[in-house]
């Protein structure tokens, strides 16, 4: 639950800022952790902001890292976090303590096995690992990272930088799932998957998605505009709309989308004009396709990955 929080206790010698830091309250499935954000980029920030801004977790328990040492130092600034991980920590009584971690690796595809194979030496069966990047199988993390953390892909999709996201997880078994669910509620929705090959339906839903909608965005306004519309009212308008109808449809889940749909469309009315417009023009199918479409390519860049690697390490015996 969000609402299960823990008080950070004050140590001697902080300052004013830290003290205030040390008097809020935090999300108890963090408590025990240090969280390592390895990338921050767009995506990294918008994570790492999401973690502190809602209060989930104490900024002292959150390091910053980055290939690119100006960007781990400007969040790391922004947030009151870390820049490296503590060679000593201490626990409430001040007694050096290593707390187990949650690396999160939010860099390029590319640069997950690098990422991690530097990084193989420290790991510990206390430790996870926990991977955002697109199309990453978690044998393949494994690989890098060695036999001791524990696994967990994730997929945020860009709405997580503003706070909205849907984020699909699975872990490997032996992780808390709590502790991650934590990370990922702090920007937006978490969303459990069972089967690692059901990432591809999910990259087609929530992470191709925004481009879907941004499009039904941009169309509706685009009428709006062909009807007399300024372009500013027009995209009010039509973003407006997305976000109320999404909220309902979240809020009323236990309401099929169809009786919501018919609720707007009266008999002989405009909606059901509009609708049958669309059904001429193969709106619902071409929806279907779309995801379709998007969850075969993600298959296939998993696959190129895989392949690479193999053609870089030699076929696994």
């Amino acid at each position: 639950m969000r609402d299960e929080k823990v008080e950070s206790p004050a140590t001697e010698g902080e300052t004013s800022t830290e003290s205030a830091v040390a008097e809020r309250s935090f999300d108890r499935r963090l408590a025990d952790y240090l969280v390592v954000l390895m990338g921050c980029g767009k995506m990294g920030r918008a994570l790492a902001e999401g973690w502190v801004d809602s209060g989930m977790l104490d900024p002292r328990r959150l390091v910053c890292l980055d290939a690119h040492e100006k960007a781990a130092q400007n969040l790391a600034d922004d947030l009151n976090a870390r820049e490296a991980i503590p060679e000593i920590e201490l626990d409430e009584d001040q007694q050096p303590i290593r707390r187990p971690r949650l690396y999160v690796i939010a860099v390029k595809p590319g640069d997950v096995r690098a990422v991690l194979e530097a990084r193989q030496e420290e790991f510990t069966d206390e430790d996870t690992v926990i991977s955002v990047a697109a199309g990453i199988k978690i044998a393949a993390m494994r690989r890098a990272a060695g036999p001791l953390p524990g696994m967990v892909r994730a997929m945020p999709n860009t709405p997580a930088l503003v706070g909205a996201g849907v984020t699909g997880v699975m872990g490997d078994g032996t992780v808390d799932m709590g502790a991650v669910d934590a990370l990922f509620e702090a920007v937006g929705k978490v969303v459990r998957l069972r089967d690692e090959e059901h990432f591809h339906a999910l990259t087609a839903i929530s992470g191709s998605g925004p481009a879907y909608i941004f499009t039904a965005v941009e169309a509706l306004a685009d009428g709006g505009v062909f009807m007399g519309l300024d372009r500013k009212t027009a995209i009010e308008l039509a973003s407006g709309v997305m976000e109320g109808a999404a909220r309902l449809a979240q809020e009323r889940s236990y309401v099929h989308t169809a009786e919501l749909k018919d609720q707007v469309a009266s008999p002989g009315g405009t909606t059901i004009a509009a609708l049958v417009a669309l059904e001429e023009h193969g709106f619902r199918h071409a929806l279907i396709r779309a995801v379709e479409a998007a969850a075969r390519r993600s298959a296939e860049l998993s696959a190129e990955v895989s392949e690479r690697r193999i053609e870089d390490e030699g076929p696994i015996a």
